[in-house]
């Protein structure tokens, strides 16, 4: 028999009128992988389903190796017109399912007309099947991938140690250079909410004095509803959108790493 919560999610799915969210996550603090995993884990709370995107090699702390999963498979195959996009999906945890996206992270300024239609068509069903759509992005603050940048929101999760304070400090400016409109934020390993709430006025204080790039708090990844907050629209500044924009804009990415390349 279903719980409550389950019967609640899938009705979500079933009568949802607007596109799950594409979220790419970024973590800053002494050890980040674990930092998205825990984050990743949280955002499925209320029986939601998270679909990661993750553009990490096994050798660059994929979230399949993490779990103890063997590697194999790629966003790319789809691409390719070789398989579904589905078959890519590998479930990892109850409720949140991982698709390998390295090699497609690789290929992306090579990507022609027929691989951006199928790219199209496999976002709009993982998108169908999921609360949200979260982009595991790798790399750094200076070197954002076309993924990242494509993705309608960006959320930081951040570590309140000194470790995670700095490499914040350079997320932040890196992905104002990058254009981005706003940057959600989370915390954790607080020690308590006023510790919390301390580290992200910090971080707005930086952002006031060096890049203007607005925060919004989204509190707390051990006691606050990150879940509810990252699959609600942001309002008319940060609508909900279909895969049609997200490849609107990985395609004007790529055209630039092609031309940097």
């Amino acid at each position: 028999m279903l719980h409550a919560s389950d019967q609640a999610a899938g009705l979500r799915r079933l009568f949802r009128r607007t596109p799950s969210a594409v979220v790419a996550l970024f973590a800053s603090g002494r050890a980040p992988r674990a930092l998205a995993l825990q984050t990743l884990v949280a955002l499925t709370e209320g029986a939601r389903r998270v679909v990661v995107i993750d553009e990490h090699a096994p050798d660059e702390g994929s979230l399949l190796s993490a779990f103890g999963f063997p590697e194999g498979g790629d966003l790319l195959g789809a691409l390719q017109g070789q398989q579904d996009v589905t078959e890519n999906m590998r479930e990892v945890a109850d409720g949140l399912w991982v698709v390998p996206a390295a090699a497609t992270v690789h290929a992306v300024s090579l990507l022609d007309e027929a691989h951006h239609a199928r790219l199209e068509a496999g976002i709009t069903e993982l998108q169908r099947r999921a609360d949200l759509l979260a982009i595991h992005s790798v790399g750094d603050a200076r070197s954002l991938t076309p993924f990242a940048r494509a993705a309608g929101r960006r959320l930081l999760v951040v570590e309140a140690s000194g470790v995670g304070a700095r490499g914040a400090c350079q997320w932040i400016k890196g992905l104002a250079v990058a254009g981005a409109g706003s940057l959600e934020v989370a915390v954790s390993g607080a020690r308590d909410r006023a510790d919390a709430t301390a580290l992200f006025a910090s971080l707005s204080d930086f952002t006031a004095r060096h890049v203007g790039l607005p925060l919004v708090w989204r509190g707390e990844v051990e006691r606050d509803g990150l879940a509810e907050s990252m699959t609600t629209p942001l309002g008319e500044r940060h609508p909900a959108e279909g895969a049609s924009a997200f490849i609107r804009r990985l395609r004007a990415w790529s055209v630039q790493a092609s031309v940097a390349g």
